[in-house]
């Protein structure tokens, strides 16, 4: 079985978590302690690295064509 970490890191609020059997008399007693954890969510999905596009005004090598309203 995982062991879930139960306070934040950064502001030592307690951790939310989905599943009510988590909900312990001692996750009890730091929520009224420390409170719940007030930092904003994660994001869900970071950006995509745009390394593959070509940057905006850079000419193609001059041997390699291009196909016009394909």
């Amino acid at each position: 079985m995982d062991r879930q970490r139960i306070v934040c890191n950064t502001c030592t609020g307690v951790l939310l978590t989905t599943d009510s059997r988590d909900y312990t008399t001692q996750r009890g007693r730091l929520i009224v302690s420390n409170g719940y954890c007030t930092c904003p969510p994660a994001a869900s999905a970071a950006p995509e690295p745009v390394a593959h596009r070509q940057p905006q005004g850079e000419q193609l090598p001059t041997g390699e064509t291009t196909m016009v309203n394909a």
